[in-house]
């Protein structure tokens, strides 16, 4: 038991890894400068470049890539663009809300496929079609007669 729950763990890493490049790439296929967008409209070259140089946009790739990956692992997700607080504290803000859909939603799932199990069971497995005759009814008994005709 223990070997397969080492070898689950081992498997998550190129999952996660896989993921992690996917996101990064979004991040950086996403139309626009994020230095000028954060910068404004008014903003000159240099207070651009300066931002630039700040958010570590101007090192290659591979290096934006490693320093992301890692500041995320250490839980460090940065600081949001829009409202300049850190994301962790933005994200445990709205926990309590997330965790409350969740919950509610199973509850309904779970309410739901109980219903719909012990229906099941009541009815021997059998369809509303077949409670009452033992067969399937075709699909057009259900329309009254004297609408075909």
């Amino acid at each position: 038991m223990l070997s397969y729950i080492i070898r689950r763990l081992l498997g998550v890493i190129p999952v996660m890894l896989i993921v992690g490049i996917f996101v990064f790439s979004l991040l950086h296929l996403a139309p626009g400068d994020p230095a000028a967008i954060i910068a404004g409209d008014t903003a000159t070259a240099q207070d651009i470049a300066r931002i630039r140089t700040n958010l570590g946009l101007d090192r290659p790739l591979l290096d934006q890539f490693a320093s992301w990956g890692w500041a995320t692992l250490r839980g460090d997700l940065g600081v949001s663009m829009f409202s300049n607080v850190p994301v962790t504290k933005l994200m445990g803000q709205r926990a309590g809300a997330t965790f409350s859909l969740a919950l509610t939603t199973m509850l309904v799932a779970v309410v739901i496929a109980v219903t719909l199990g012990e229906g099941a069971l009541a009815t021997g497995g059998k369809s509303p079609g077949q409670q009452s005759t033992g067969q399937r009814q075709p699909p057009e008994r259900a329309i009254p007669s004297d609408l075909t005709a």
